[in-house]
C-alpha cells in the first residue's frame, strides 16, 4: 500500500521533535563551526610559489637583490623555508638596474647589457626567476609608466625563451615614510605603490606568479641608509617578508644560525666572482687580447660554490656544522 508523501512528512516531523533539545542545541553550534571550517578550507590561499626538489632560483632585479649578498638574510630565509629540497639560489642583483639593462651594460648601450643578461640565464639554467624591479622606475611617475611595462615584457619574452623557467613577479619595496628625514621622497608612497598594482596586472595579463612585497613593507618604518637602500638590520626584518610573500612560512628561530648565513654569504661572494669578475674587460672584453687567456679560470669557481652549497644543505641536518 502506498503511503501519502504529507504521511510521511508528517512522521519525519513527529521524530524530529522528539530529538532532545539540548542534543538540537549542540547540532547547530556543530553545523555552525562545519561551516566555517569548510569556508577556510575554500579560502585559504594557495602558497605563490612552491619549490621543487633540487630547483636553481635567479633572484634578478636592481639594489634590493644585489645588497642581500652582504649580510644573505633575504637568501638564509628562502633557505631555510625550502630546507630539505636542496635549492640553489643565485643573485643577480645590480645596483640601480631597470628591466632595460642599463646597469649591466658596462661601456656600451642598454642593449648590450640585455643580451649579456640573457646569455647568462641561459648559462645557469635556472627553473625560477625571481623578479624585482620597479623601485628605480618609479622615479620617473606615471609618465614613465608604460615605457617601464614595454620593457618588462620584453625582458619576460626574453627569459622565457632563454630558460623557460617559472617566473615570480615582486612588487617593489617601498621607500621611506620619512619626509622630513628625505624631503625629495615625498612622491615616493604613491607612485610605489602605483608601480606595485601595475606589475600586479602584469603578472595577471603575463598569467605569473606575484609575491606583493610591497604591501608587506609600506606599512613599516625602516632604517635605510637613504630613503631607498636598506640597511642589513632592515633586512633581517625584510627577509621574513619575502618568505611570507612567497606564500612561505619560516620560523623565525630558525635564522639565528650564524653557520648557514656565513657559508651562504661565502658562497655568494665565489658566485659573485664567477658572474661579475674584476677586470673582465680584460678577460672577455675589448682587451682580451691582453689578458684573455685567463679567462679560462672563471668556470674554476663552479666546484668551490658547490663545496660551499653541500655544505648549506649538510647543515639542516647538523645546525653546527662548522664554516670551511
Amino acid at each position: 500500500m502506498k503511503v501519502p508523501a504529507r504521511a510521511l512528512r508528517s512522521k519525519s516531523m513527529e521524530r524530529f521533535h522528539k530529538i532532545p533539545i539540548f542534543i538540537l542545541h549542540h547540532m547547530r553550534h556543530i553545523f555552525v563551526l562545519l561551516a566555517l571550517f569548510i569556508g577556510c578550507q575554500a579560502t585559504q590561499a594557495a602558497p605563490v610559489w612552491e619549490a621543487k626538489e633540487n630547483e636553481l632560483v635567479v633572484l634578478l632585479g636592481d639594489t634590493f637583490w644585489e645588497r642581500d649578498y652582504h649580510g644573505a638574510a633575504i637568501e638564509t630565509a628562502l633557505t631555510v623555508a625550502t630546507a630539505g629540497k636542496k635549492v640553489r639560489f643565485r643573485n643577480l642583483g645590480w645596483s640601480g638596474d631597470t628591466p632595460r639593462c642599463e646597469s649591466r651594460s658596462y661601456f656600451g648601450p642598454p642593449r648590450e647589457g640585455f643580451d649579456r643578461l640573457k646569455q647568462q640565464l641561459a648559462e645557469i639554467k635556472p627553473t625560477t626567476v625571481m623578479i624585482c624591479y620597479g623601485a628605480v622606475d618609479s622615479f620617473t611617475g606615471e609618465a614613465g609608466l608604460a615605457s617601464f611595462l614595454q620593457v618588462y615584457r620584453e625582458m619576460l619574452q626574453m627569459i622565457r625563451e632563454a630558460t623557460q623557467a617559472n617566473i615570480v613577479l615582486f612588487s617593489p619595496p617601498p621607500a621611506s615614510r620619512d619626509t622630513e628625514r628625505w624631503p625629495s621622497l615625498s612622491a615616493q608612497s604613491a607612485q610605489r605603490e602605483m608601480y606595485a598594482r601595475a606589475i600586479e596586472k602584469l603578472a595577471t595579463e603575463e598569467k605569473l606568479a606575484f609575491a606583493d612585497l610591497h604591501a608587506l613593507m609600506k606599512d613599516q618604518a625602516w632604517t635605510t641608509v637613504n630613503g631607498v637602500t636598506f640597511t642589513q638590520q632592515d633586512y633581517k626584518q625584510i627577509a621574513p617578508l619575502v618568505v611570507r610573500s612567497l606564500g612561505l612560512s619560516i620560523d623565525p628561530a630558525t635564522l639565528a644560525q650564524p653557520s648557514l648565513r656565513e657559508t651562504i654569504i661565502a658562497k655568494n661572494q665565489l658566485f659573485f666572482q664567477r658572474w661579475r669578475p674584476q677586470n673582465e674587460i680584460y678577460l672577455f672584453g675589448s682587451r682580451k687580447h691582453e689578458q684573455g687567456n685567463n679567462g679560462v679560470e672563471i668556470p674554476q669557481f663552479d666546484p668551490l660554490i658547490a663545496e660551499k652549497e653541500a655544505l648549506i644543505f649538510g647543515s639542516f641536518a647538523n645546525p653546527n656544522t662548522p664554516d670551511q
